[in-house]
């Protein structure tokens, strides 16, 4: 099972933790290299309504 921490845009811990292991050092490096929080719907497609 995927653990998402990006619904909006359906990045995984695994993404997030992969990019760090490539270079990731800011929150800056990780949303530029995974994509995440760059369309903000999560109150809609997050399951907990948050």
């Amino acid at each position: 099972m995927k653990e998402y921490i990006c619904y909006c845009d359906e990045v995984t811990r695994e993404d997030i933790l992969e990019a760090i292991a490539q270079g990731a050092r800011t929150l800056r490096d990780v949303k530029r290299m995974t994509g995440a929080m760059t369309h903000c719907d999560c109150k809609n497609k997050n399951p907990k309504g948050t």
